[in-house]
């Protein structure tokens, strides 16, 4: 029996939900094949037409959830196209001309083939398809291995736009919490919530916050009966980063009390770190964020300036290691108090 064929729609209905698990549920993601697959995956968010709005990596399963922006792909220009290819490939690959018949005869396409990336670029499917071809051949060459490595096709599910994006966004970013790995979300590094805080510069790049303009419309009622009200949280006279910025405690309020709800034989957030996040509104303070800037040491290999990373990657060829600012903070008081401005750490994986 065929496999039924995947449903997708527009963008301006919703998002899709996507998850994929090894082979057996076996656990074959540690520390080293998170990290590649996180890179991976914003090597290729930055070709294809689609938003990343949040992701987890677990140890024998990944979650997305993501817009296909086929209206974007369609008004593209060659010009435009070739550039998220190389992004993604290098500035001299060139995507296939045409298509290869069975006997392995090229066939040219009469537009050298920029119709076929323009469909390959606006595919979900094909960026899924992608990430997992790419990341098996990278592990099965790294530990000597052969076989699948995935158990089956990716499940994808369609998330309507408003209430049920935000609800697929929060379970996500609960994965690491519901299985037992962590406290909360920012204490995971390999999802949506613990880049955010770990690493804001590289979250910007990747993902695309969720419009929250009008989220939940019900009161929603936290452990210790917090009351969470989406109306005392957003003010429609904010300047835009300002709403982005109170979207954002809103979002991570409404993941604190999600999280805090019990659930049959999964873990959940401790009722004091509800309440503390229900108190401060969804805010993280200055102290919360630099504790979370100070893990990089510990999965660090060099802090300085940015001259002395750089001579270390050459003495040690480590040029793969992107130097990146240490503290990554705005608030200049912080900065002077620490006196550590110009800092930069640079990190390798953990074997």
């Amino acid at each position: 029996m065929g496999r039924p064929k995947r449903f997708w729609v527009s963008q301006e209905s919703g998002s899709y939900h996507i998850i994929s698990r090894t082979v057996g549920g076996e656990i074959l993601f540690h520390d080293q094949e998170k990290e590649f697959f996180l890179n991976l995956l914003e090597r290729l968010a930055a070709g294809f037409f689609v938003q990343v709005h949040t992701f987890a990596i677990l140890g024998n399963h990944f979650h997305l959830l993501v817009t296909n922006l086929e209206t974007e792909a369609d008004q593209a220009s060659k010009e435009e196209l070739l550039r998220r290819y190389r992004r993604m490939f290098g500035k001299c690959a060139e995507p296939p001309p045409g298509v290869y018949d069975s006997s392995g005869e090229l066939i040219p396409d009469e537009d050298g083939g920029i119709e076929r990336l323009r469909y390959r670029l606006s595919s979900v499917s094909c960026f899924v398809q992608e990430l997992k071809q790419t990341f098996s051949r990278w592990y099965n060459k790294n530990n000597n291995r052969k076989g699948y490595l995935w158990g089956d096709r990716f499940k994808s599910v369609l998330m309507g736009s408003g209430d049920a994006q935000v609800i697929c966004s929060a379970y996500i970013d609960l994965n690491p919490v519901r299985a037992d790995i962590c406290q909360c979300p920012e204490d995971y590094r390999w999802c949506g919530m613990g880049l955010e805080v770990r690493n804001p510069n590289r979250w910007r790049k990747l993902i695309t916050p969720l419009n929250i303009a009008l989220p939940l419309s019900n009161v929603i009622k936290a452990p210790n009966n917090h009351a969470h009200n989406n109306k005392e949280t957003l003010s429609s006279g904010s300047a835009p980063r300002t709403e982005q910025k109170q979207q954002r405690n809103w979002y991570r309020e409404f993941v604190y009390i999600s999280g805090g709800i019990s659930r049959t034989e999964k873990a959940s957030i401790s009722p004091e770190l509800v309440s503390a996040a229900v108190h401060y509104h969804g805010r993280i303070g200055i102290g919360d964020r630099f504790r979370y800037r100070m893990r990089n040491i510990s999965e660090g290999i060099a802090i300085g300036s940015y001259s002395l990373i750089a001579e270390f990657q050459k003495k040690y060829k480590r040029k793969f290691l992107r130097p990146r600012s240490f503290l990554n903070v705005v608030n200049m008081n912080m900065v002077n108090i620490v006196n550590m401005e110009g800092l930069f750490v640079t990190r390798v994986l953990r074997n």
